[in-house]
C-alpha cells in the first residue's frame, strides 16, 4: 500500500529528525532511472547538486566515499564490493541512496578515513542502500546497507542512520517487493523487520560467499515504513511457531530443506540472547490453486 504522507506530518523519533536536520540525502544512478523514481520519498527532496551519475567525473569523490565506507562496514567480513561491482549492480542500472555532510562536520578519526583532511567542502557520503531493479514489476533486491557509525564516535554517532536510510531508499525505487539476502548471525536483521515480516526464499544458501544467508522478500507497505519511524514505535514482541539459534547449523539446513518441499515460512521476530540471537518464524498457509 503507498500513501502520500511525509515525514513533516508524523512524530518521527528525535534521532531520525537530527539526521534530517544535519545530514542531506544523496541519489547515484544513471539519469534515465530518475524520472522512474520518487525523488522526494516521503517529502525528503534530493537536492539536484546531490543527483549523481557514476558516468560522470563529478561523482568521483562521493564513489570513493562510498568504497571507504564500505571497507569500513564489511572489509573484516569478506564482503568487499570491488569498484565495478558497485557501478555494475547498483551505480548504473540500479542505485545507490544514502545521506551525507561536508568534511568539517565530521571527527578527525572519520575526516583521515575519507581522505578529506585538508578538504572542508568534500561532500562524505555517510549511509548507503544498494538496490538492484528486478524483471519481476514493482521488484527490488536490496544489495548492502551501511553506515557510518562504524567510524563515528560519541557525540558525533547518529543513531537510525542506517534504517531511515533503508526507509527512504525503499520508498524512493517505488517498490512494492523488496527481496534481499542477509546472513542468520547479522545484526540488522531487527533493522529489516522495521520493514515488515520477512518471507524466507532460502535459509541455507551456498550460492552465497557464506553459506548460512537466507534469502526473503518482505511486501512494502507505506504505513509500516512510517511508523517504524514513529518516537514510540515498538515493534511486537516475537512469538514464533519455531524458534532456533542463529548459529544453530543443523536447524538452519533442516529448515531449508522444508522450503525446498514447498512449505513458506515468514521470520516475524528476532529475540537477543547471552550466546546467539534466537529467531522467531511463523509458517504461512499454502494457498490453494485455483480449479481449471
Amino acid at each position: 500500500m503507498t500513501v502520500d504522507l511525509r515525514l513533516a506530518d508524523i512524530a518521527i523519533a528525535d534521532r531520525y529528525r537530527h539526521i534530517l536536520q544535519t545530514c542531506e540525502p544523496f541519489l547515484i544512478s544513471h539519469p534515465g532511472n530518475w524520472p522512474a523514481l520518487n525523488l522526494s520519498p516521503f517529502g525528503v527532496t534530493i537536492a539536484k547538486r546531490r543527483r549523481y551519475s557514476a558516468t560522470s567525473l563529478s561523482s568521483r569523490d562521493v564513489i570513493n566515499g562510498l568504497h571507504r565506507l564500505d571497507a569500513a562496514s564489511f572489509g573484516d567480513q569478506g564482503m568487499l564490493m570491488p569498484r565495478w561491482v558497485l557501478f555494475d549492480c547498483g551505480e548504473f542500472p540500479g542505485i545507490v541512496f544514502g545521506f551525507g555532510a561536508k568534511a568539517s562536520a565530521l571527527p578527525a578519526a572519520a575526516r583521515q578515513h575519507y581522505r578529506a583532511t585538508d578538504r572542508d567542502d568534500m561532500f562524505v557520503p555517510l549511509s548507503m542502500w544498494v538496490a538492484i531493479r528486478c524483471a519481476e514489476d514493482g521488484a527490488w533486491f536490496g544489495h548492502n546497507l551501511s553506515s557510518a557509525n562504524v567510524l563515528l564516535r560519541g557525540p558525533h554517532t547518529l543513531p537510525g542512520l542506517a534504517t531511515i536510510t533503508k526507509i527512504l531508499g525503499v520508498k524512493l525505487t517505488r517498490a512494492r517487493k523488496q527481496y534481499g539476502a542477509t546472513q542468520w548471525a547479522s545484526a540488522s536483521i531487527g533493522l529489516h523487520l522495521r520493514l515488515g515480516n520477512m518471507q524466507l526464499l532460502s535459509a541455507y544458501t551456498p550460492a552465497h560467499t557464506h553459506d548460512e544467508t537466507f534469502a526473503y522478500l518482505i511486501a512494502v507497505d507505506d504505513h509500516q515504513l512510517l511508523s517504524s519511524m514513529h518516537h514510540d514505535y515498538c515493534r511486537p514482541t516475537p512469538q514464533g511457531d519455531i524458534t532456533f539459534a542463529a548459529d544453530d547449523s543443523s536447524r538452519i539446513r533442516e529448515l531449508h530443506g522444508r522450503i525446498e518441499q514447498g512449505e513458506r515460512y515468514q521470520l516475524v521476530g528476532v529475540q537477543q540472547s547471552d550466546r546467539a540471537a534466537i529467531m522467531h518464524l511463523k509458517q504461512m498457509h499454502a494457498t490453494r490453486a485455483s480449479s481449471p
